[in-house]
């Protein structure tokens, strides 16, 4: 249900960033082209770090930062629309990766006895 709401979101905020486990999936809420901001305990996920550096994800390393970054897209559609699309423009890049792992699983005929 999460993955959907962030559709009606205007910036999305992913969890667990701040958490020992790290931050939840963030590819849910950058799919809908919105900017996502998540907490620093990122080191795990690829994802989230080629996100970042694209410009899709914006880590933040407590609440005066996040103030900032939520006051900056809320009042710069410019930058707003930067991380937005840099956030879409990632998930679209590497959509058909099940198509891509069920053909190598058969080619490889990785599932037979």
């Amino acid at each position: 249900m999460l993955a959907r709401l962030y559709s009606y979101a205007r910036i999305c905020y992913v969890g667990g960033g701040f958490g020992d486990d790290g931050v939840h999936n963030v590819l849910e809420a950058a799919v809908y082209g919105r900017p996502v901001v998540t907490g620093p305990v990122v080191e795990k996920y690829f994802e989230v770090l080629e996100l970042a550096e694209a410009g899709g994800v914006i880590i933040i390393d407590n609440a005066l930062e996040a103030e900032s970054v939520f006051s900056r897209l809320f009042e710069n559609e410019v930058e707003y629309a930067f991380h937005g699309n840099a956030a879409r423009d990632y998930v679209y890049a590497r959509r058909g990766a099940t198509e891509k792992i069920i053909r190598y699983i058969q080619e490889n005929r990785l599932l037979t006895s």
